[in-house]
């Protein structure tokens, strides 16, 4: 037997084993998928409301957790909050410490939580046609910011 052969063969044949062992093994996921935890929101509508229902249920569908609070005295509920009537809406939520009055679109409730902003809330006045919850497809809609009644600002136009 050729001496100076022998290590390679040794080499290879572990080469072999390692190589044959790891193929076997699972493999770990090269990177874990982190998912978010949802943000809740709790909104505060007549209880007949349907368009509300459909809000939450859109909000739900963009990785929000929406606790509907049915009541009959809204307009107290938008009094207390701070709500201007003149912005007004059919419901009014809370997220994360903002009031989110109306069809608001989720991309907007992201940004008002990522920006902070120093505001009370956000709006979309009244019930337009084309906003979440109101529409099977929304498209875009007034946003403003609010502080009271006459610190009004334009958020922007956002859509769904």
């Amino acid at each position: 037997m050729n001496y100076k052969l022998f290590p390679s063969y040794i080499l290879a044949a572990l080469f072999l084993i390692v190589g044959t062992s790891a193929c076997t093994q699972e493999e770990e996921p090269k990177t874990k998928s982190i998912k978010a935890e949802p943000v809740n929101v709790t909104m505060y509508k007549n209880p007949n409301c349907q368009c509300c229902s459909k809000w939450a249920t859109y909000m739900e569908e963009n990785g929000f957790s929406v606790t509907e609070q049915p009541t009959d005295t809204l307009s107290s509920v938008k009094k207390q909050k701070g709500v201007p009537d003149k912005l007004s809406a059919c419901h009014t939520a809370v997220v994360g410490g903002y009031i989110v009055e109306g069809h608001v679109p989720a991309k907007a409730v992201r940004e008002l939580l990522k920006k902070q902003p120093n505001t009370k809330g956000i709006t979309v006045p009244g019930m337009p046609s084309q906003s979440p919850g109101m529409a099977e497809e929304p498209g875009p809609v007034d946003v403003y910011f609010f502080n009271g009644p006459d610190q009004v600002a334009y958020f922007g136009k956002i859509k769904s």
